[in-house]
């Protein structure tokens, strides 16, 4: 049964984060839908094209112990929650942000309270003495703001050792111009029971799927509203995301292991599945080589 179920989880992991990054597209926003005038030394409120939207974030790590192995162990549930800030649009060339981030103009924010997912590998570095723990992320959600008032305030923004975890004010509210399901994800951390510095850092890659859009902010390179091409669910978002301070443990609570905190930065792409028979296509072909693969093994 646990073969089946790791052979499972591989195959929505590789559907989520190669099906989805076939489709990846760059998008420009017109920040007037969502109550900015942007830059006003130009002409419109449309930001560039751009690849990516480049974010800073903090989050805490609440670690149970569900599996009903003393410690901490495979199949032990976690739950997350933390805040974002986006710092800029990733682009080839030179890109108008409309005041991204600026005075005066507008921030795009992200908070969430309850992102949830699983321990799949526990090993100490002997060298180091960090414990790797490898995670799967199962189900969350995730809203965006736009803030004409620049007002969100990092719990920790000075980015010190150890960090301040998740917290903090101004990320909740402005306009919401996106909300979003966790599809799945995959990551890993590194802790220090001991009391001692982390050496190691770690890394998160979340796919996640729109369910809400604000209309006219999302737009194409030909300024065409991507909702007038798609249903909002035909809309994803694929996160990369680097753990710049190596995560501590800073206590425990009744019914947890530990509780950690970290600092992260990282991107998101936005993705678009352009018809539903592309994807089934895409699918079947994953899920071949995954049955070929078991067979393989089990022969």
């Amino acid at each position: 049964m646990k073969q089946k179920q790791g052979l499972l989880f591989l195959l929505i992991t590789a559907m989520i984060l190669l099906g989805s990054s076939a489709f990846a597209m760059p998008i420009k926003w017109d920040v007037s839908a969502a109550g900015s005038p942007g830059s006003n030394w130009d002409v419109d409120t449309l930001t560039g094209l751009f690849d990516q939207i480049g974010f800073d974030a903090q989050t805490t790590t609440i670690q149970y112990d569900t599996d009903g192995t003393p410690g901490l162990s495979v199949g032990d549930k976690f739950s997350d929650t933390g805040n974002l800030d986006v710092n800029g649009l990733i682009a080839p060339s030179a890109i108008d942000e409309e005041g991204l981030a600026q005075l005066g103009n507008y921030e795009v924010t992200s908070d969430w309270s309850n992102i949830q997912g699983e321990v799949t590998g526990v090993a100490l570095d002997t060298t180091t003495n960090d414990t790797r723990i490898d995670v799967k992320y199962t189900s969350g959600t995730m809203n965006f703001f736009l803030d004409t008032t620049m007002d969100a305030v990092f719990a920790n923004p000075a980015g010190s050792t150890p960090p301040a975890g998740a917290g903090g004010t101004g990320f909740n509210d402005g306009v919401l111009i996106g909300s979003l399901d966790l599809l799945g994800g995959i990551g890993h951390t590194y802790v220090d029971f001991t009391g001692s510095p982390v050496d190691n850092q770690g890394s998160v890659d979340l796919a996640l799927q729109f369910t809400f859009m604000q209309p006219g902010f999302w737009l194409n390179s030909l300024n065409v509203d991507l909702l007038t091409l798609n249903p909002t669910n035909f809309h994803f978002a694929l996160t990369d995301m680097n753990i710049d301070t190596p995560t501590q443990v800073m206590g425990v609570q009744n019914n947890t292991l530990y509780i950690a905190h970290s600092n992260e930065n990282g991107s998101v792409t936005i993705d678009v599945v352009p018809e539903p028979g592309t994807v089934l296509l895409f699918g079947m072909g994953l899920i071949g080589l995954c049955i070929t693969g078991y067979r393989r093994k089990k022969s």
